[in-house]
Parts: C-alpha cells; structure tokens; sequence
C-alpha cells in the first residue's frame, strides 16, 4: 500500500464528551511516522464530536449511527491501510513513546498478535502475562494491549457482530488455535485501561456466554467446558478459587449453595427443550 503506516490506530466513541481528549493527547504525542488515526463515532449527541473537531487535521473521523462497538471496529479495520491494528477507547491513554519502543517487535513476515500488558487505573494494578490458548477458558487479554496484524483479519475474519461486548475474546483464542497465525507477548506496559463500562459485564453478552462454553467443549472437552460455565457463573468467587490454587474449591463449591445455582444453570436449559421435545410429540400424536 502506497504510504502505509506502520501501524492504524482506531478509537470507538460514543458520548464519551471530555475524555476523548486525554486519549487523542496520548496518541498525537506519539512519532507521527508511525501511525495513523482513524476514528468511528456512533453519531454522538453529546460534545464529543466538539473535541474531535478540534483535532481534525490529525485524523480521519467518521461519525454514523451504528449497532455497537464491534460494528465500529469492523467499520474501522475497513478504512485502514497500517500492517498491524490497535484498537483504544475513549478514557485509555497510550504510555508515552510506547509506539517507538515497540515498533521492532512488530513482524511483518507472518500475521502476528503482538501484545503487552495494561495498567488498570481503578484497581491500580498492572495486567498482562504471556498466554496460551487455554487460559482463554477463563480470561481474556485487554485489547488495549493488542496489536493485530491486519492479515489476522483475512484468515480468522472480523468480528463477530452477533456477540454486544465479548467479540474479541471469541477472535483472540481463534487467533491463538490458528496454525497460520503467531503470537509474541511483549514485556511492555502499553495503555492505561480505564476499565469499567459495558465490557466488564459478561452477563450483558447473553449470546456469547451461551455459544463460548461450547466452542470450548469442542476445543477443550467436556471438564474445560465445565470449568468455563462456572466461571461465567461465579465469576469473582472462581478467580478467589482459582488464584488460590484450587485450596478454597471443595469447600466453597459444596458450600453456600454454589452447586445448586451452577446445577441448575447447567440442567435448566436442558430441562426446556425436554420439555419443548414433549410439547411437539403430544401435539403430533394429537
């Protein structure tokens, strides 16, 4: 591609007001060689689209109503022409000269996920740790501390619009499960991750907490499936169980009921289409 950049930055916003500013300020002062700015806004009608005016020599703004975030990223990878992709909201802030210290871990010979870590503002802690596919089970690596070889797009495709707020995480362990894709962890801290909003809340996605356990199951099997309801289930007692080394699970799993409410989150969907099988052979035999 004539004048390609090395990397596309692409920022999603919706009625984010101020604080989109704080996140263009920590991308502009970044080496300009290196990058371009596109940004897909919802058709804000707040003052968003005043503090992305500002700075519209720096960048490319489309402003349309959509159907969502990854509708927008889909919308941005589409408008870009850099090697690799990094996606950032509105609130999250880029390390200062972090695009200039990691610009020779990006390979160009095979599409790679190149990613670091994030520095969570609210709980005030650095995430980010080398992965394997099956840690996927259980997490997810921030996006913010992404970088995606636009050819990742071409072989796992884009996301999938179907899931509101979990889209990346199906793509991410489909890039890790892909023989045509590589992945290199970063020992860097990339962002600061502002955290929150509707990605924090796995229960809000209900299309992607039903469909995931089963791609795991079909990956996995059957006990890493379980292990992945569960954690859907008991989201925050699961991570005290697990980073406890399992020492806490016979007696938190056997005690206070967590059985019973993972059992029948499990056999209830069962349960109905028993139930729907029942209805549609009476019916027939009526």
């Amino acid at each position: 591609m004539a004048n390609q950049k090395l990397i596309s930055i692409i920022v999603v916003t919706y009625n984010c007001g101020q604080k989109i500013e704080n996140t263009l300020q920590s991308i502009l002062s970044q080496n300009r060689d290196l990058f371009e700015l596109i940004v897909i806004d919802g058709a804000s009608t707040d003052d968003t689209l005043d503090y992305l005016r500002k700075y519209k020599d720096d960048l490319t703004l489309i402003s349309e109503k959509d159907y969502g975030i990854y509708y927008a990223f889909n919308k941005g990878i589409d408008l870009t022409n850099g090697k690799y992709l990094y996606f950032i909201g509105a609130g999250d802030r880029l390390k200062p000269e972090i695009l200039e210290q990691i610009k020779d871990f990006l390979p160009s010979a095979k599409p790679t996920l190149v990613y670091g870590k994030c520095y969570f503002k609210r709980q005030k802690y650095i995430n980010g740790k080398e992965f394997t596919a099956e840690l996927f089970i259980r997490d997810n690596i921030c996006h913010q501390g992404m970088f995606y070889h636009r050819g990742i797009f071409d072989i796992i495709g884009k996301y999938d619009v179907r899931y509101r707020l979990f889209a990346d995480w199906f793509l991410n362990l489909k890039c890790f499960l892909n023989e045509e894709t590589d992945e290199q962890f970063i020992d860097y801290v990339i962002a600061d991750y502002e955290e929150g909003g509707l990605s924090s809340r796995i229960k809000d996605d209900p299309v992607f907490k039903k469909d995931f356990p089963v791609f795991v199951k079909k990956k996995f099997g059957f006990f890493k499936s379980v292990v992945c309801r569960l954690f859907f289930t008991e989201p925050y007692i699961f991570n005290i169980i697990y980073y406890s080394n399992y020492h806490l699970f016979p007696a938190y799993f056997f005690s206070n009921y967590a059985l019973p409410r993972y059992l029948i989150s499990v056999l209830t969907p069962v349960v109905r289409k028993f139930r729907a099988f029942k209805k549609t052979v009476r019916n027939k035999l009526l």
